[in-house]
């Protein structure tokens, strides 16, 4: 859900600056608080995103832990017999049939 800065309603023109100031910087803060889509800085996130069981969906690269996730799944073999050939690095895995 989207974070809302708190508004406060103006209802006379005596006394609003302070009150219009406050509204301007609880939305300065609200807009501080977000991930930027065009990838413009600051854009580090401060705690764990929770997909709700929704996908990531069209990722360049993965790179966990210093290892590319993409590199090492690309890398794998699946077989019920012993593969041939393979570079060094490669990763076999023996599926029982």
């Amino acid at each position: 859900m989207a974070k809302e800065p708190t508004l406060n309603t103006i209802t006379t023109g005596y006394f609003s600056t302070p009150a219009l100031n406050t509204n301007f910087t609880n939305i300065y803060d609200a807009f501080t608080n977000t991930l930027s889509l065009d990838g413009s800085t600051p854009n580090a996130m401060g705690a764990d995103l929770d997909m709700n069981g929704n996908d990531i969906l069209n990722a360049g690269g993965l790179t966990i832990g210093g290892v590319d996730v993409f590199t090492l799944v690309n890398s794998l073999t699946v077989s019920t017999s012993n593969p041939s050939g393979g570079s060094d690095g490669d990763v076999w895995i023996k599926v029982s049939s």
